[in-house]
């Protein structure tokens, strides 16, 4: 049985520059139950744990968000 993501990555790039913007694009599918503690990092090429982030940010539900619908989302890592 194939595990069904509740998150989907759109348009991520192979690299990027230090000190540049990063908006990190994302769907939550109906599926995902959003919790407050959810959040997105950045990670080092290669990582082998969790805790090989370089930065992470919190991943807050939009204002208009109704849980068990999809929608989509964008934070930005400065």
């Amino acid at each position: 049985m194939e595990k069904t993501w509740g998150v989907e990555f759109r348009n991520v790039g192979s690299c990027y520059f230090p000190q540049s913007r990063v908006d990190c694009h994302y769907t939550i599918n109906p599926q995902h139950t959003w919790a407050s503690n959810d959040w997105i990092g950045l990670f080092k090429v290669g990582w082998s744990s969790i805790k090989d982030y370089h930065t992470f940010v919190w991943a807050v539900a939009p204002s208009s968000y109704k849980e068990g619908t999809s929608v989509n989302c964008c934070v930005n890592f400065q």
